[in-house]
């Protein structure tokens, strides 16, 4: 079996070397140009999951970096700064998280009080709707029961203007006569039993 020969890829990376040493100069040029590939292959080809939620936290890693890479020209590997420099920049970060959580907190409550009230206001609109139907149907009952009142004292009038009618032909007398008296009879009646209480 022979071995076939595979050309190396050209790179367009160009170290330098003089006196066993490198220049920092060509090696930023090459990181430059690297991180501009990084870039470019992220780009092209993104990485994608299953799930939505880890989609975006990579997109939003790879935004942070090419936000980065534009303010400070160089990958947080590169960055000089000291472990307590590195450290005080957590601590600033995490008071500034707790801040906007504390923030999110106040305005979450502040839309579940407006809920609440939306809430209770629909719950009192339902309750005064109740209310209405309520008292117009007990309404409706009393009118029936006064018009059913105001039928049986009409019935009541009728038989007792029946029954004097009847008294007064058995009588034989003329009917507006006799209905003078008995309503004379009645009030002198009236007047005596008013003396005796």
């Amino acid at each position: 079996m022979s071995r076939k020969k595979i050309d190396k890829p050209k790179s367009s990376f160009k170290v330098r070397v003089e006196n066993n040493g490198i220049y920092v100069s060509s090696l930023k040029q090459d990181n430059a140009q690297l991180t501009q590939l990084n870039y470019d292959l992220m780009k092209k080809y993104k990485v994608k999951t299953s799930d939505p939620i880890t989609n975006d936290v990579i997109d939003r890693i790879f935004k942070r970096h090419i936000q980065g890479m534009k303010k400070f020209k160089q990958t947080m590997d590169e960055n000089p700064k000291t472990v307590d420099d590195w450290t005080e920049d957590i601590i600033e970060e995490l008071i500034d998280a707790i801040c906007y959580l504390i923030v999110r907190k106040k305005r979450l409550k502040e839309i579940n009080c407006i809920e609440q009230i939306e809430e209770a206001k629909k719950e009192a609109d339902t309750l005064m709707i109740n209310k209405i139907n309520y008292y117009e149907k007990e309404m409706a009952l009393v009118r029936e029961q006064a018009q059913i009142d105001i039928l049986t004292k009409d019935q009541e009038l009728g038989r007792l203007y029946k029954k004097i009618n009847e008294l007064e032909s058995g009588h034989n007398k003329p009917s507006e006569t006799s209905g003078e008296k008995w309503v004379q009879g009645y009030n002198e009646w009236k007047k005596q039993d008013g003396k005796k209480t």
